[in-house]
This record gives C-alpha cells, structure tokens and sequence, in this order.
C-alpha cells in the first residue's frame, strides 16, 4: 500500500485538532503536511506574500484564486503567487477526506535561489507559472520521492545526524526541485491548452455559484478604481445585496467591500514595489479618499505601513 493511502486510511495518526502530519519551518521556507477526514473549509481571508506550492496527495479539493476556481484531485498540484486571495474547500458530494502536502515559498531566501538558476527572480516565477497542473505517473514518483526524502532529512536532524546549516541547504535544494518540477509540467499543460484552447484542461469549475462569482471577481477588479458600491454591483449582476454577499463569501471568504479593499492595496504595493509614485498620489489615484485612511487600511491588510514597506524594498 502506497505510502499516501495509509496515510489516509489511518484516522489516529494525525492530530485531533490541525490534522498536521508533518510541519517544518526554516528561514525562507515552511512545510505542512495535513490529512483531514471531515468537512474542513478554510474559514479565514487568507493571502500571504509567499509563493505556495499545493500538492495533493490523496483525495479531492476546490481551490478559489484570485477570481478562478479550480478542482484539484490526487496527483495535481496548485501554485498560487504571492499576494492573491485563496481559499480551498470540500468538493459537493465528494468524500471530505483529502492528503496535502504545501510548500511556502519566501522572497528572502528564494529570489536568490531562483536567480542562481538562471531565472529571473522570486516575482518572475510566481507570476509566469502560478496555476494548476495534474502530473504524469513518472513525475509523481519523482514527487513523492523528494518529499520523502525531505522529511527523512527533517526527522535525521531531529536525531542529531547532520549539522543545521547542511540540513537546511539540503531541504532549500528539495523545495527548489519540487518547484522545478511543477514549472515544467505547467509549461508543459499551457503548451497544450494553447493547442487545444481548453482552460487548465477542465480543471477550472465554470459552473453554477463558482461561475457567478467569477464574473462578480472579474467585474471588480476591472472597476476596482471607481468606488463601485455594493449596490450598484449587485443592479449590475440582478442580485439581492444580500444573496451576491452570501454567495461571494461562500466561495471566497471575502465580503465583496473586502475584496475591493484587498484588490486596491495589492495594486497599492506593485505601485510601491515598481514605481516612484508619491504615497499621497498612490493613495488617490486608488480611490482612498485621505493619505490616513490608506495607511490605516494598507497596515491593516499587510502588517506594515506604505512607508516602511517601500523603505524594506530599498527604495528610499
């Protein structure tokens, strides 16, 4: 029996309350690996400003990104870039038990590693192959060896063979191939989508509420600049202010002014991050109204005022 089925199988083995089968936090980069047999829906607005590599091993998910959502089943694999709403949840009518394996992706450690591959950066990455791929039964083995040989390494350290410094290379090496391998497959997926003009291959859910709140996702993001309100979004849609709420939160866990909100501040930060734009024009030309409630609501959102965040990229 496969080492994901027993996994799986046995209901004790995980912890009552996280589900964590395995957990590794070193500088850079965090590793989590869950098996969950009820119906878990991530509650919380989540978003992060590192690149997560989501495998699963064993059972089925949906996946909301950005303003797509994606069915993930056993041997698939999502990569979300940094700073984009996410959120999974229970598949209708499909057993609840699923196996995951995630890696978290830093900018601090990783745009270095990437860069001395030849690539072009920790951004670069995330945006050109963010997205969701199923792999081939040869990749997969490949997969499942790296994360063994991961943990091998985790639990070895744990037992005192290996200095720290040595593990901790070793396990970057083993994130940068597990990340390696997902690029090339989802190069691979968009080569042929391109051929046979299918998007991600079925993978994405075009139906019924994950539809609808697609359209709602897209509609806001390109009137995220006009201080659209919730009414007017919802005479747009022929919706009930309280069914397009009830429905956008169900599938993303934002309420729709959340969203908005969250859209305004990561276009706040690419301004930030890519441009010398005054923070008092920043804020206006998004539609803050004052340079105080934008601080406020972008150190609510990121953990750090506008200042210090261009100030930690080096910029002034």
């Amino acid at each position: 029996m496969a080492e994901g089925q027993q996994l799986t199988e046995n209901k004790d083995i995980h912890n009552s309350r996280l589900e964590l089968v395995f957990e590794k936090r070193i500088p850079g980069l965090r590793v989590t690996e869950a098996v969950r047999h009820r119906d878990f829906i991530m509650r919380s607005k989540h978003f992060h400003e590192d690149i997560e590599v989501h495998f699963i091993l064993s059972g089925q998910r949906l996946l909301f990104v950005d303003k797509e959502t994606y069915h993930l089943t056993a041997h698939s694999c999502a990569m979300v870039d940094h700073d984009l709403v996410h959120r999974t949840s229970i598949v209708p009518g499909a057993p609840p038990d699923h196996h995951n394996f995630i890696i978290h992706l830093d900018r601090s450690v990783f745009d270095g590693l990437f860069r001395a591959l030849g690539l072009h950066g920790f951004d670069w990455f995330g945006s050109t192959y963010g997205g969701i791929v199923r792999f081939s039964d040869e990749d997969w083995a490949l997969i499942m060896s790296i994360i063994t040989a991961f943990k091998d390494a985790c639990q070895g350290s744990l037992r005192g063979s290996g200095d720290i410094e040595s593990v901790n290379s070793f396990l970057y090496l083993q994130a940068v191939e597990l990340a390696g391998i997902y690029a090339r497959a989802r190069k691979e997926e968009v080569n042929r989508q391109n051929l046979v003009d299918s998007a991600d291959q079925g993978m994405v859910v075009t139906t019924g509420i994950h539809k609808k709140v697609h359209e709602i996702a897209l509609y806001l993001q390109e009137h995220m600049d006009e201080n659209v309100t919730l009414e007017q979004v919802a005479e747009h849609f022929y919706m009930s202010k309280s069914y397009l709420t009830r429905v956008f939160r169900s599938v993303t866990g934002f309420s729709v002014i959340e969203y908005v909100t969250f859209l305004r501040v990561r276009k706040a930060q690419k301004l930030l991050r890519e441009s010398d734009m005054p923070i008092t024009d920043i804020s206006s030309s998004l539609g803050f109204g004052n340079i105080t409630y934008f601080e406020k609501v972008f150190k609510q959102t990121t953990g750090s005022t506008p200042g210090r965040y261009r100030k930690g990229l080096g910029k002034i």
